[in-house]
């Protein structure tokens, strides 16, 4: 096709140029802008505030940071499953570490591993501590559900859960 062929007018000035009415969202609100309400903190559409934090148990873990916040770790609590290792210490809030070194293998098993064990982490409601979670090699043939037993047994062991 040809730029000559182009039209240079629109079809017909009545047919919307944007997605057809099925596909569109079915809570915009219709017309150029809603009315917006005052202030930094509007009401979301569904009566929800956009600035609340996410949940606790289910939301995003937040990470130890930096090197001294691993060092102190050497001195808290430890247990020991079969394919993973945890040291913890009393902190204000849930901090988690997640070491997996190179033993375990190359980038992509190490990245599964970290991926299942901030899943199970999330899944689990555990007290205000800094936690450090260090996979064993034998972690890399272990499956979701046996790490998730092994992690519970070392948080056990350790004495940060009952």
């Amino acid at each position: 096709m040809d730029e000559k062929d182009l039209a240079t007018q629109p079809e017909e000035a009545g047919q919307d140029p944007r997605l057809p009415g099925p596909h569109e969202d079915p809570r915009r609100q219709e017309g150029i802008e809603a009315e917006k309400a005052e202030g930094p903190l509007a009401p979301h559409p569904q009566g929800e505030r956009l600035s609340q934090p996410p949940p606790a148990a289910g939301g995003k873990l937040l990470s130890l940071k930096g090197d001294r916040a691993f060092q102190r770790l050497r001195q808290g609590r430890a247990g020991r499953g079969r394919f993973l290792s945890v040291k913890w210490l009393p902190a204000p809030e849930l901090r988690v570490g997640i070491v997996v070194s190179k033993k375990v293998g190359k980038a992509v098993v190490r990245n599964r591993i970290k991926r299942r064990l901030r899943e199970i982490l999330r899944r689990l409601h555990l007290p205000k501590a800094h936690l450090l979670v260090i996979a064993s090699p034998e972690a890399r043939e272990a499956t979701y559900a046996e790490l998730f037993q092994d992690l519970i047994r070392a948080l056990k062991k350790s004495g940060l859960v009952q």
